[in-house]
């Protein structure tokens, strides 16, 4: 694979990971008891996981994208 396929590769996991994430977490936030109807924190854990998992993928994406690209630009120097 080539450099620019790898850097696209990176982008787009790394986008659709963050609206997955968003979306579990939204999930997560607005969870409602089945039983009463009410809003209840302490349910829907699973879509907690899952957005903390996408969010995770994304910051792995991101670093991935910006570690490939240290030191890639060459140095100006001021004499020139």
């Amino acid at each position: 694979m080539s450099s620019k396929t790898i850097d696209i590769l990176c982008w787009v996991v790394g986008l659709i990971m963050l609206a997955v994430g968003i979306w579990q977490f939204y999930l997560f936030a607005t969870y409602r008891n089945p039983e009463t109807g009410q809003v209840d924190w302490q349910g829907g854990t699973n879509h907690l996981w899952m957005a903390i998992g996408a969010i995770a993928v994304t910051c792995i994406c991101a670093l991935a994208y910006f570690l490939r690209h240290v030191n890639k630009e060459e140095e100006i120097h001021i004499t020139q």
